[in-house]
């Protein structure tokens, strides 16, 4: 304490006194504080420390000594934690205090007696109070001065981009135990390669996992827009090759085979994500933008589609004598017949092409009376639709004798 209570009741004239902590201090408001090398220090609660919580990146900055109640050693450190649950469950790394905490937890008190607002900041005041005067004391539970640790500890990526570094410039180090790995997990099938693949999965399977990996990838994509367009452009080329394809192509067989139920509930979901309305409506700008910038490879893969489409769905078709009911002529398709019509005067149009369709498809007439017999004088049939074959090899494979002369051209 900084003011003897003993002596704040027995003094009644220090209301009169012109120091205001005095008088506080009177008044109840007597602040703890703790004296270590002639410095007084206020000894901070779980509030006050909280309200000092660095804002910029959320760290909780403290020094602190740890004191036995008992015999009053002492050991005074530092901590940086991101949340309050590890600020409160760390105790201190000395191993002296270690050793004596493990065996006497109960007989240790801590106190937080200073916030920081940086690193630097709490090595430097930790320097400033343990130093070589201070553990000289017996009752001093620190081995070394304090300030000693780094002001800068460095990221993850920084720390691997070091290892990487290194492996490269110490390949000889590094030779047995990669030759070593890569026999393990060439060597086929294993229960340790098993349970190795099944530990990975069920890692990057979890939403923390994902969550984690989208907001680096994110980041990275920010910071590095060049590097990350040159990435997404090898891995295009990557998944394109041959041998990536057949790898892939394998090995979605392989799970196929051996997950049916899951591959058709994979199919179900892939069927209502592709035909939702957000898909088809991002699928239709996409596939707009594509036509604006690129309006002549547009126009050739509609041709494409168009003349796939034709190859796809059109049908052969057969010309027959509405006396006789012999197969007069072939035709690939309705359209080939509209044109032969069209060509020979019986048509005017290639409209008729839909004439044709009504009598293939034996339509109800829109009298209501059975349906369409014939079109342009002929009567017309699917080819595989015609229940007798001899017609079709005897007239259309054959020369056609009976027939008109018209027709033989």
């Amino acid at each position: 304490m900084e003011f003897n209570p003993i002596e704040l009741s027995l003094n009644d004239n220090l209301l009169n006194s012109s120091d205001s902590k005095r008088n506080l201090a009177r008044l109840g408001f007597n602040k703890e504080r703790i004296a270590i090398k002639d410095r007084w220090f206020d000894v901070l609660n779980p509030s006050e420390l909280v309200r000092k919580r660095n804002n910029t990146d959320g760290y909780y900055r403290a020094v602190y000594i740890q004191i036995n109640m008992e015999n009053g050693e002492y050991y005074i450190g530092k901590v940086n934690r991101p949340k309050w649950s590890e600020l409160k469950r760390y105790q201190g790394s000395g191993l002296k205090f270690l050793n004596k905490y493990k065996n006497n937890k109960d007989l240790f008190a801590r106190y937080y007696i200073a916030a920081c607002e940086t690193a630097e900041e709490t090595e430097r005041l930790e320097a400033s109070i343990v130093d070589e005067d201070l553990l000289a004391d017996e009752k001093c539970l620190n081995l070394v001065a304090g300030g000693a640790g780094t002001n800068k500890h460095p990221t993850t990526a920084e720390t691997s981009e070091k290892k990487r570094e290194y492996m490269k410039t110490h390949p000889e180090q590094f030779k047995l135990m990669l030759e070593a790995s890569k026999k393990a997990f060439r060597e086929g099938d294993s229960p340790a390669l098993r349970a190795r693949n099944l530990s990975i999965k069920e890692t990057m399977s979890s939403d923390e996992y994902r969550n984690m990996t989208v907001a680096r990838l994110e980041k990275w994509r920010n910071e590095n827009p060049e590097d990350y367009a040159e990435a997404r452009r090898k891995s295009h080329e990557a998944i394109k090759t041959p041998e990536s394809q057949e790898k892939r192509k394998n090995s979605f067989k392989r799970w196929v085979a051996e997950n049916p139920e899951k591959h058709i509930e994979w199919q179900a979901k892939l069927l209502k994500s592709r035909t939702s309305d957000k898909a088809k409506a991002k699928r239709k700008a996409s596939l707009k933008d594509w036509r604006d910038s690129n309006p002549e490879q547009a126009k050739v893969n509609a041709q494409k589609r168009a003349k796939a489409a034709a190859a796809k769905t059109s049908k052969e078709v057969c010309m027959i004598d509405l006396q006789s009911g012999e197969v007069l002529k072939l035709f690939p398709s309705q359209h080939a017949a509209a044109e032969w019509l069209v060509e020979n005067g019986k048509a005017k149009n290639m409209n008729c092409v839909s004439s044709i369709s009504s009598v293939c498809l034996r339509k109800p007439c829109s009298t209501g009376y059975g349906y369409r017999k014939k079109a342009y004088g002929y009567d017309w049939l699917f080819t595989s639709e015609i229940d007798s074959k001899d017609n079709i090899f005897n007239s259309a494979l054959q020369p056609i004798a009976n027939a008109p002369a018209e027709f033989k051209r």
